[in-house]
């Protein structure tokens, strides 16, 4: 729902910000266990364009790269986007050329 918010133009604020990153790591947790999570689905174009990720990005990548972007991590710490990106090639989601 906040990201459709986010889409629409409404800023995210830092507590949004802070449980959402908590729900994150829950979904970057659950992609473990199971291949339904709805956060492995493909993003609607405009949640894809919001986020500044590639159309056909995957919901929990646009999650990543909107935190990202309104929170971002410490100098010296894995980016939120690497860290879904990491974990999805590792559980069979993506692929690497």
């Amino acid at each position: 729902m906040l990201l459709e918010c986010h889409a629409a133009g409404t800023a995210i604020t830092r507590k949004e910000a802070d449980l959402l990153d908590l729900e994150l790591d829950s979904q970057i947790a659950s992609i473990k266990v199971s291949r339904t999570q709805s956060c492995v689905e493909i993003a609607p174009d405009h949640i894809c364009k919001s986020a500044l990720v590639c159309k056909g990005s995957f919901w929990i990548t646009c999650f990543a790269a909107v935190l990202d972007q309104v929170n971002p991590v410490p100098m010296g710490t894995k980016a939120r986007g690497t860290i879904v990106f990491n974990e999805l090639v590792k559980n069979g989601y993506a692929g690497m050329d």
